[in-house]
């Protein structure tokens, strides 16, 4: 009789044991799970916000009116926002939103829904050198208007690179760090010193 309670007791806690064992390995896994989560590359930009559209607009190939016409959004419509990049005026406004679909319209006429999208880019700035005695536009292409220029070899802070006007061959564009109507250059003449920045 005593053998078979003491053969229970030890069964008892050889169980107890490993449920323990089991309630920390399965906290520990959704401790790891949680961190590479946050760490993953690409986490921010899969965060998305909404707008709605305060007047015909049209969409754009890049952040520019100069950029293709390659769509149209009625007032009224709800849209899915990615960032925003500051660029050319329109009406006042500087800011212009990545939509869902990758393309873009200005800020001018999206009313926010919630909390207004965040900046393009991954929070760091990337170093490039001017090659050529460089103009620094307004947007991403030739047409928009230069508000300031860099010498050759002149340091450039780099945010983010969008596909725009083909300059030479290459289509393109990098945002500097800098606000009001945008800091944009042709990248053909932007030599990367270490990694080039992620695409807006």
């Amino acid at each position: 009789m005593m053998r078979s309670r003491i053969r229970a007791a030890a069964i008892r806690l050889r169980m107890g044991r490993r449920g323990v064992r089991g309630i920390v390995t399965v906290a520990a896994t959704a401790l790891v799970s949680t961190v590479l989560l946050a760490a993953a590359p690409g986490a921010q930009a899969a965060t998305t916000y909404q707008g709605r559209v305060t007047a015909t607009v049209n969409v754009r190939s890049a952040p520019t009116t100069f950029a293709s016409d390659v769509g149209t959004l009625r007032a009224g419509a709800t849209v899915t926002l990615q960032c925003k990049v500051f660029g050319p005026s329109v009406g006042g406004n500087s800011v212009w939103y990545k939509l869902g679909t990758g393309r873009w319209v200005t800020a001018r006429y999206v009313a926010n829904v919630g909390t207004a999208p965040r900046f393009c880019g991954n929070g760091n700035e990337y170093d490039g050198r001017a090659a050529v005695a460089l103009n620094v536009r307004s947007g991403p292409n030739t047409a928009n208007a230069v508000v300031s220029s860099v010498p050759a070899g002149g340091y450039l802070a780099l945010v983010c690179k969008v596909d725009s006007q083909s300059v030479d061959g290459n289509p393109r564009w990098y945002q500097l760090t800098g606000d009001g109507g945008g800091q944009w250059v042709a990248a053909r003449y932007v030599t990367n010193v270490g990694t080039a920045p992620p695409y807006c």
